[in-house]
């Protein structure tokens, strides 16, 4: 009698049996995966926009605006001489935030704004608050120099989520 090459009805449902099981206990664990490199996009993002900004105002000599769109979490923009009426240029648009993070400034900061030197023209630091609500999330420190940092958060400081 010759043997049949192959596999059996059994052996295939066993298989997929075994991979359902691997997706149902992995992909939890890879949405919080990609919600946290969500967060540190978006807070390199804001990060890069600042310094950009900094940048283009040193540079270009004249008053340069980082500005939300509408609010923070809708997005941001980069602002050449901004202020001035009928010069402001828009110089880049960075995209909304996703929709599982929270992005909130302190006070009601609606634009920075850079003088010629770099530094914050209100001469008042300014910190962004950037969360996975009850996970983790950055604050964006803008120092009076114009200069950014981060420092990470915990989950305390992050409430909510689901």
């Amino acid at each position: 009698m010759r043997r049949q090459a192959g596999i059996t009805l059994v052996e295939l449902l066993v298989t997929l049996a075994v991979i359902g099981i691997m997706v149902g206990v992995v992909f939890p664990g890879f949405r919080g995966l990609m919600d946290r490199n969500s967060l540190a996009t978006t807070a390199n993002a804001m990060v890069l926009a600042v310094s950009y900004a900094r940048s283009e105002a040193l540079r270009g000599g004249g008053f340069v605006c980082v500005r939300h769109r509408g609010t923070w979490g809708q997005g941001w923009q980069v602002v050449n001489s901004c202020g001035v009426a009928g010069s402001e240029v828009v110089v880049r648009v960075f995209e909304p935030i996703p929709d599982a993070l929270t992005l909130t400034a302190s006070g009601s900061i609606t634009e920075l704004r850079f003088n010629n030197q770099g530094l914050l023209q209100d001469g008042s630091p300014r910190n962004f608050t950037l969360c996975l609500p009850g996970d983790s999330g950055v604050r964006i420190n803008v120092a009076a120099t114009g200069r950014p940092n981060t420092d990470g958060l915990d989950a305390a400081a992050c409430p909510g989520g689901s």
